[in-house]
């Protein structure tokens, strides 16, 4: 997925207003507005980002102050702080605590992160069609300084405090703890006898009610104006120590609230007894946590219950932490104890009181999903004099907050009390817009319901809902809007519509729901130098290329992450380590090539690997190095030996498994992670015959030309009329007088390595799935062989020669021989070994009885049996031939139940190569490829002749990211200086003004597929500039484009 159309997913939804908006800065890039009004809206965009970032920064530092007062700890302090004698539990508390913080330290990275990379995207985008120098007068620097590694770092080396001191205490044998932190900090050992302390701590360690209550009366009598206080901060360490007993016994004895008079402890410890109930181990369900709080508030003093509208040192209720805990038990006690209290007015207040986060109860559950909770705090401000009306208290991004964290229990409920319906961002985006990028179609009926307009179009590139559903590929809200009155006529700022951004992108299920026409003109973006994408290195004729991805291809293997520290942070738990702090940088030993990224890598890789040359591809060693740019350390390194990945299969067989798991080790921690890359070696081109010294030009034809695919017979399964035998000499001789201009022709090879013209990958007529690889050159013919009808006369009872079956013996007739096979023949043995064959179709199209049988041919055979001048029209003045090296993908394997292993690549480009140099003569070629890989490597070895990558559209399932569409063919056509695209023909006769989109970045344009053997789509494209069109019905074809040609 690009990186902007899952941005996203990336992002915080509760933040989603604050981030930098990539779409609006793309609008301008590809605009035709000038360098400087981009750079002003860069550093606008920025503006934003650093006001949050300052904003939440103070809610750090609040947190770190909350901490340090409560615990008297200095955080980042690199004094080890005299924790001797202190409970495990206390500094467990502290730990957890820093956790926290450290979380919501890792969270401000992440937006970070995510806004940096995005405006990174930005300026290479810029890049491409400015100068480098141009942008780089473009001031994008934050203007605040980054503070969350340094609080990183602090609160690690707090964290690596404590952890030190836990184990010390754990060493200790579990001996009672003669100190609390807590009291020290809250009270002050003048408050109390310090004798005592450790008689008491060691009773609320033990949960010893009755002795706590004899040490109270003799110390803390009734009479002592420090008895109230002391039980405050007893009531502390209590909550903490998770005594409940003692804790009962202390909450029972409390009967004023006079403690700030009293005392410097802070009334909070509701705050923290909610606190201790959400860090249960094991968690707390709601309905538990519900039945320990309401005990506590039972025992509490009726003067008491005024706590519950004290707040915290950050500003919270026991509400807000209720909430933020997800236990509705909890707060409908707290709402029911002060109902009873207090009126209506005041209660629907609370719900909405924001915190110094400036964050409410209902922001919490709402932002963290809790249903429950979020119809409780709903209820209560429903009330008829409640003054939390959504659209006066600003909250109305409430909603949209829920759609975009994909809580849809939550959403419903906004939904049915009209919460958040009536939100608009600051460009124009509505809720309904959130649930069609979202992809939520069951919410779809109910916002249109509340009235919310179902064609808004947002300000940036004025997109509709449906526009960015069929965008993101959601066939089921593009649906569901289409019910709902949504039109998909409408365009874009561009002038796109729907229909054609689901064609470009391949989502052909949008494509097929939308009735209504694509685009005939599409508009590419302006001043763009396409020829400032290509990635391809420059090289010496003797330098191989090895590429290098990211992570892996292959869909089906989900999220696998690239780079896994896992094991790293095991060892090094509990500090913390946020993937936003790691660098990857990946070289070549021996060299001085060297590429670095930050970590997580956002940006979509699939077409931009990093490429390294070498002499020696064999030897190379490609050296991984994770980094931790917070405190400058090195995690681990690995070594990837290219040349021995794939050496167990021998130097002419490759894998097509090609991302490989390289561990990462350290001389500290040993195995510490590891790192996935995808691996493909271009080899300079080694053959017997050297290349032509001049190149062939494909231009863009003035006018569609016509293929045959296969030679373009029209093979099928159910033809009423005998067929010539597809891949043949006879087969091509014949698409050619029919009034094809161009032929196509599949080539694999033997195992011995002799290219054969063959179109699938298994050759059923042995009666096994075996890959034409597994089959010597003879084993292949001897299944033409055995079809040949001159054979027949010298050998009446002709049969397979694997065939044991004794059959009659069958009457020659010479005079049917021409048309098909006696009926005992081999033509039906093979008939009946294929039936046990994976897919078995019915026939073959080469297979006598379903055709005229012609012998299969070598591509050696082929240049030498077929005229290299043929006449053609005066506009088209010379013959192509159209080769697809057949070479399997990986899911393609797995389609077919194939071994994972094929003819190694370069040895494969080799062979097809050295016998086209030797025989194509002045012959017109292109070569054209379904894998990725095939182009990557052949756009290395070769420039004579022009490549165009195949792909399918999305109309079968593909396991590989670059096979999803017309838009990441494109891309890989010009990351790899291909000349074009050849695709399944759906994107271009939905959205015929894709063509004009291709064509117009400088693209071939070929097509195929069965909507080419309709007239009526082939007079579409033609009508749109396909320049090649591969038809099966050459001749019925040929009238279609004749008659719209203008």
């Amino acid at each position: 997925m690009r990186f902007g159309s899952s941005l996203h997913l990336r992002r915080v939804p509760a933040w989603t207003e604050s981030y930098v908006d990539y779409n609006r800065l793309k609008a301008l890039v590809d605009a035709e507005g000038l360098l400087p009004e981009l750079g002003e809206a860069i550093r606008f965009e920025l503006r934003i980002v650093d006001r949050f970032l300052v904003l939440y920064n103070k809610q750090i530092e609040t947190q770190f102050l909350a901490l340090q007062q409560r615990w008297g700890i200095r955080i980042g302090h690199r004094v080890l702080h005299d924790c001797q004698g202190v409970s495990c539990t206390e500094l467990q508390d502290i730990k957890v605590s820093l956790l926290e913080i450290a979380d919501h330290i890792a969270k401000s990275e992440s937006y970070f992160r995510v806004n940096q990379d995005a405006v990174s995207r930005i300026l290479d985008k810029a890049a491409i069609k400015y100068t480098n120098a141009e942008v780089t007068d473009i001031d994008a620097n934050f203007k605040h300084p980054r503070k969350g590694r340094s609080a990183l770092l602090e609160v690690n080396v707090t964290l690596q405090h404590v952890q030190e001191a836990l184990q010390k205490t754990a060493e200790a044998n579990g001996e009672s703890p003669s100190r609390s932190l807590l009291l020290e900090q809250q009270s002050g050992l003048d408050r109390f006898p310090h004798r005592f302390l450790p008689d008491i701590l060691r009773c609320l360690h033990n949960d010893d009610a009755e002795k706590l209550e004899q040490a109270l009366s003799q110390h803390f009598p009734d009479s002592s104006e420090v008895r109230q206080p002391a039980l405050v901060c007893l009531v502390q360490v209590a909550i903490v120590y998770g005594s409940s007993s003692c804790q009962m016994k202390l909450l029972k004895s409390l009967r004023s609230n006079s403690v700030k008079q009293h005392s410097l402890a802070p009334p909070d410890y509701l705050q923290r007894i909610i606190q201790r109930l959400s860090r249960a181990d094991p968690p707390l369900d709601s309905s538990s946590a519900m039945t320990s709080f309401g005990q506590i508030l039972k025992l509490l003093h009726p003067t008491q219950l005024d706590l519950l509208h004290n707040r915290d040192g950050m500003g919270r209720f026991p509400l807000h932490y209720a909430a933020l805990s997800g236990f509705d038990g909890v707060c409908r006690e707290i709402i029911s104890t002060m109902q009873g209290s207090a009126s209506v007015i005041q209660m629907s207040k609370l719900c909405l009181s924001p915190d110094k986060f400036n964050l409410t109860p209902l922001d919490y559950a709402v932002q963290r999903g809790y249903a429950a909770v979020v119809a409780l705090l709903l209820e209560v401000c429903e009330t008829p004099d409640c003054l939390g009306n959504p659209q006066s208290t600003g909250m109305t991004d409430l909603l949209n907050t829920a759609i975009a964290s994909r809580s849809l229990d939550v959403a419903r409920l906004l939904i049915q009390k009209g919460w958040g319906v009536r939100f608009v961002g600051k460009f124009g985006n509505t809720v309904l817009h959130t649930v069609a990028e979202q992809g939520l179609a069951d919410l779809v009926r109910d916002i249109v319901a509340l009235g919310v307009d179902v064609d808004a179009r947002e300000r940036v590139r004025g997109w509709t809902a449906i526009t960015i559903a069929s965008v993101q590929g959601h066939h089921a809200v593009v649906e569901a809007l289409i019910q709902s009155g949504a039109r998909a006529e409408i365009p874009d700022y561009r002038r796109w519509l729907a229909k054609d951004h689901a064609a470009y992108r391949g989502h052909m299920k949008v494509v097929e729901a939308i009735k209504s026409n694509g685009s005939s003109k599409l508009y590419s973006k302006s001043h763009q130098r396409l020829g400032a994408v290509n990635i391809l290195p420059e090289r010496s004729a003797s330098e191989s290329v090895i590429f290098i991805h990211l992570g892996t291809l292959d869909l089906w293997k989900g999220t696998t992450p690239s780079v896994d520290i896992a094991p790293y942070k095991r060892r090094t738990s509990p500090l913390q380590v946020h993937d936003t702090s790691l660098e990857l940088s990946i070289s070549l030993a021996g060299s001085d090539q060297k590429k670095t990224v930050l970590l997580p890598y956002l940006l979509e890789n699939s077409d931009r690997p990093w490429c390294f040359t070498t002499n020696e591809p064999h030897n190379a060693a490609v050296v991984l190095k994770v980094s931790n740019l917070a405190d400058k350390t090195s995690i681990g390194t690995g070594v990837a030996l290219v040349g021995s990945l794939t050496a167990s299969l021998g130097s002419k067989r490759d894998t097509l498994i090609r991302d490989y798991n390289v561990p990462l080790v350290s001389d500290k921690f040993g195995h510490v992670g590891s790192v996935v890359i995808t691996v493909v070696i271009a080899r300079p081109y080694n053959g017997a015959y050297s290349p032509p010294r001049t190149s062939q030009i494909l231009a863009l034809e003035k006018s569609s030309r016509l293929g045959g695919h296969r030679a373009g017979n029209g093979q099928n399964a159910r033809s009423g009329s005998l067929q010539i035998g597809e891949n043949t000499i006879k087969s091509f001789l014949t698409a050619k007088e029919l009034g094809a201009d161009v032929v196509e022709l599949d080539v694999q090879l033997t195992k011995d390595n002799v290219p054969v013209i063959y179109h699938d990958f298994l050759v059923a007529e042995k009666g096994s799935d075996a890959p034409v690889h597994t089959l010597t050159y003879k084993q292949f013919m001897a299944i033409s062989d055995a079809q040949t009808s001159s054979t027949w006369h010298e050998e009446p009872r002709k049969r397979l020669p694997w065939d044991e079956r004794k059959r009659p013996l069958a009457l020659r007739n010479t005079r049917r021989m021409s048309l098909c096979a006696p009926l005992d023949s081999a033509t039906d043995a093979l008939t009946d070994h294929m039936k046990n064959t994976l897919n078995y179709p019915g026939y073959k199209p080469n297979l006598r009885h379903h055709s005229i049988h012609e012998p299969f041919i070598t591509l050696e055979e082929l240049f030498c049996g077929l005229p290299e001048d043929i006449p053609l029209d005066i506009k088209l003045n010379e013959k192509v031939t159209e080769m697809y090296p057949e070479y399997p993908m990986l899911y393609e394997a797995a389609d077919f139940q194939m071994d994972n292993y094929a003819t190694e690549i370069n040895v494969f480009l080799d062979t097809i190569l050295s016998v086209t140099y030797a025989r194509a003569g002045n012959r017109r070629i292109i070569f054209t490829s379904f894998s990725p890989e095939i182009c990557m490597v052949l756009a290395v070895k070769q420039q004579v002749y022009p490549i165009l990558f195949l792909n399918d559209s999305s109309n079968w399932p593909t396991g590989d990211m670059r096979a999803t569409s017309l838009q990441t063919a494109m891309r890989l056509a010009h990351r790899f200086g291909l000349h074009g695209v050849a695709m399944s023909s759906e994107p271009f006769v939905h959205s015929p003004g894709t063509v004009g989109l291709a064509r117009g970045q400088g693209l071939y344009t070929a097509s195929y597929g069965p909507l080419n053997d309709e007239g009526a789509s082939v007079e579409i494209q033609t009508k749109a500039g396909v320049d090649l069109i591969i038809v099966n019905k050459v001749k019925l074809m040929r009238q279609f484009v004749d008659g719209a040609k203008p």
